[in-house]
């Protein structure tokens, strides 16, 4: 009986492995298209969605490493599905990664205190009042 199990996996395996290499070929192909307005709201939706509802009452997530999770898929399903470029101001641009992340905790942290306030810890919107000035004055440089 086992030996007929083991060679179900063994054939399993290679059906996987087979599957998988062509998927790759034709993916290989496929040029990422930059994410759009549209592709960019919807994961932000998806971020602030994940985020209000695993740190609600019941559930009570570590908010920050709540936050992170969500920035970080946010930032690697850029990178991934658009292979790291987005369209802003009418242009394709290649975008840093960490920067998307960051700027992506920060409109979450924003969105997470107009939608589920009573969630947000005050260290995090005494932090995230603090980067967003900081952030002004830089763009006013």
């Amino acid at each position: 009986m086992s030996f007929s199990i083991s060679k179900i996996f063994a054939i399993s395996l290679i059906f996987l492995f087979n599957t998988n290499n062509e998927f790759n070929k034709l993916n290989a192909n496929v040029k990422n298209s930059p994410a759009n307005k549209n592709d960019l709201d919807l994961y932000h939706g998806m971020g602030v969605s994940f985020l209000c509802n695993a740190t609600r009452k019941g559930f009570d997530l570590d908010f920050p490493k709540t936050l992170n999770v969500a920035s970080t898929t946010f930032a690697s399903v850029v990178s991934q599905k658009h292979g790291g470029k987005i369209i802003e101001r009418k242009k394709e641009q290649r975008v840093d990664m960490k920067q998307l992340q960051f700027i992506a905790s920060l409109q979450l942290v924003e969105s997470a205190l107009q939608v589920c306030p009573d969630n947000v810890p005050e260290k995090i919107e005494k932090q995230f009042k603090i980067e967003t000035e900081r952030l002004k004055k830089l763009q006013g440089l």
